[in-house]
């Protein structure tokens, strides 16, 4: 048994764990990685940085460790000269297709803000009792998770059918799902205007509006079967310059594996998605009940309790609390 500590701030145990885990993370690459440029979010900064480029999976695991991302990303795009500063000079050559699709879009979820200071739930950004700058909580389901997979299913059955794309289904990591093109020849030269249309076309506008029968293909048949469009995020779907979460890293706001999902009737949205092992010690910055990976759980301010501790960096990157003590 090994235990932790945690004296110097919040964020060493998850530093600790996400090194560890970048160790030996079985990281999804492209197989043209030398032409996508990568970027990363470090802990401690709400920027990103931009611009680089490997060769192969040796040169990134390497870089991983060394710097540790609390977000890793490639780009969609991919360059003559992918570290370029400037984006006219990377030399663009064609890029993936890529559509979001996030829980809140489907569900009304629990949002709120508090204060995490005195756990006070307040309104605004500032708490009037203190001036302590607030912090935002949103509660995703697994329900709400399931609302999300069966528009996924729907967006795909449109562009397999209708585009005859061949698209892979990932989990983002935190509240959706991303599903991603692997374009060449003419699918990667598509322009924003033609990209566009396909999101709006899969989105249900401009399209046939008379009803057929529930066998014939396209928007007829769809709509003899009462289905609607899917609603996604357009601007992901139209940029042709996009960042995409690299699969098998994890989300900086769960610790969450991002993966690909092969069978997504079978997807749930526990804490089977994360890869930290273990129990926690966690002590909360706030009271009330809450639903964390389909587990609902009491907290109440300042007072330590016992959680795995998948629940636990769950909750502490929720910002709910933080982490005092780790048993491996």
């Amino acid at each position: 048994m090994v235990i932790f500590t945690l004296h110097q701030g919040l964020n060493n145990l998850v530093k600790t764990l996400f090194r560890e885990y970048y160790e030996k993370a079985n990281l999804e690459l492209p197989f043209d990685m030398e032409l996508r440029e990568f970027a990363f979010q470090p802990f401690d900064s709400p920027t990103y940085v931009r611009h680089l480029s490997f060769n192969n999976e040796i040169e990134l695991r390497s870089f991983i460790t060394k710097t540790l991302p609390l977000h890793l990303f490639y780009s969609s795009a991919k360059y003559q000269m992918p570290s370029a500063k400037d984006m006219e000079e990377k030399g663009w050559m064609g890029a993936d297709i890529q559509f979001d699709l996030d829980a809140d879009h489907f569900c009304n979820v629990r949002k709120f803000n508090f204060c995490p200071v005195c756990g006070d739930y307040v309104s605004g950004d500032k708490c009037p009792k203190d001036g302590s700058q607030t912090i935002e909580y949103m509660e995703i389901t697994e329900e709400c998770i399931n609302i999300t997979k069966d528009k996924t299913i729907d967006l795909v059955d449109i562009l397999k059918e209708d585009f005859d794309f061949k698209p892979k289904i990932y989990f983002s990591g935190n509240r959706g799902f991303h599903v991603i093109i692997e374009c060449s020849g003419d699918c990667a030269l598509l322009n924003s205007d033609a990209r566009k249309e396909i999101s709006e076309y899969v989105m249900g506008f401009n399209v046939p509006k008379y009803q057929g029968k529930p066998c014939d293909p396209g928007w007829p048949g769809r709509l003899a079967k009462n289905k609607k469009g899917v609603e996604i995020d357009e601007q992901v779907t139209i940029d042709t310059k996009r960042l995409i979460r690299i699969p098998g890293s994890l989300h900086g706001k769960s610790g969450l594996i991002v993966k690909q999902i092969d069978d997504i009737l079978k997807f749930s949205f526990n804490k089977d998605l994360s890869p930290f092992t273990g129990f926690s010690v966690f002590k909360p910055f706030i009271s009330g009940e809450f639903n964390l990976l389909g587990n609902k759980i009491k907290f109440y301010k300042n007072t330590p309790i016992k959680l795995e501790t998948s629940i636990a960096i769950y909750s502490t990157l929720k910002n709910l609390g933080e982490v005092t003590l780790y048993v491996r």
